[in-house]
């Protein structure tokens, strides 16, 4: 099996995320009991979707796309269709982390909005 530089990549960003994941679990509305508890679990919750969108779609690149490789090599595929299979795997990734991006900046913004700081992070002006 070989594994290429885009599936280093994604399983680097899934250890990325799910240690922000993690950081948005564990925030605790007692520490911002200004913030209203219903749009403080709204943007917990657009966060948290964000999250496991993005670890899903790198757990599934890495996934499918060695076990692309794999099948095709065992049904031996031959050009261009080993190299389509691949790209498709590739393109579905990149399309789900900009929809999850999209996502994330949104909760982002939520979050600056109704001033919530999580440990660690300086306060954006």
């Amino acid at each position: 099996m070989e594994i290429k530089i885009d599936d280093i990549l994604a399983a680097l960003l899934l250890s990325l995320v799910m240690m922000r994941r993690i950081e948005v679990r564990t925030a605790d509305h007692g520490q911002h009991s200004e913030v209203p508890r219903a749009r403080f679990e709204e943007w917990r919750s657009l966060a948290l979707r964000a999250y496991h969108q993005i670890a899903l779609a790198c757990a599934a690149k890495v996934i499918l796309s060695l076990g692309w490789y794999a099948v095709a090599l065992k049904l031996q595929v031959g050009p261009p269709w080993f190299q389509i299979g691949g790209l498709m795997v590739f393109i579905v990734w990149i399309v789900t982390l900009v929809w999850a991006w999209k996502i994330a900046t949104d909760a982002r913004h939520l979050r600056l909005q109704l001033g919530i700081q999580l440990r660690g992070r300086p306060s954006a002006t």
